[in-house]
């Protein structure tokens, strides 16, 4: 598959390995960004703190972006091709965030990531720290609607995980319409 993406330059690879990401192909997609993560990781081992601080200055925008892009997508493949890594490939996506608070797809990919795993809660809460960082970003509206927002317990002065609760807010939500 490397073959295929015929170079070994760390920022093809990311642009390569976050498309097959977003084409839903996560298997593709683990194997260029990892590779793009060993890369750049002996890259910036090879490189002077000083070469890298010149660099920085005049790099463009996405090659600056390009770690915590691969940190992100890198997540999401992780969990997407291995849900029980869940919470490993959630801590590339936290990484990104730290690296980049204000990029809606972090949070995005960290939801996607809980939403592997099966832990919706977590998918929830994920997407409600990306909206109070980013109130109006539509991605990230569009995806809480996606998963949903509870209503409130049929009995609300019972806990909502109480059996009686459980029972009627089956039932009501089964009940025939009309």
């Amino acid at each position: 598959m490397l073959a295929d993406a015929e170079t070994v330059d760390p920022m093809e690879l990311t642009r390569l390995g976050v498309d097959a990401a977003k084409k839903q192909h996560f298997e593709r997609g683990l194997i260029l960004l990892s590779e793009a993560y060993r890369i750049s990781s002996f890259e910036l081992d090879v490189k002077s703190e000083a070469v890298r601080e010149a660099a920085g200055k005049d790099e463009p925008d996405m090659r600056r972006r390009a770690p915590s892009l691969m940190l992100s997508y890198y997540g999401l493949c992780l969990a997407r091709t291995a849900p029980t890594r869940a919470a490993e490939a959630a801590s590339f996506c936290e990484i990104a965030i730290q690296q980049e608070p204000a990029l809606a797809e972090h949070y995005v990919n960290l939801a996607r990531v809980w939403q592997a795993g099966r832990q919706r809660l977590k998918a929830v809460q994920a997407l409600d720290r990306g909206l109070a960082e980013l109130p109006k970003n539509a991605p990230l509206i569009a995806l809480r609607r996606e998963v949903g927002i509870r209503g409130i317990p049929p009995l609300s002065f019972l806990p909502r995980e109480s059996r009686l609760n459980s029972a009627l807010g089956k039932f009501l939500r089964w009940r025939p319409k009309g």
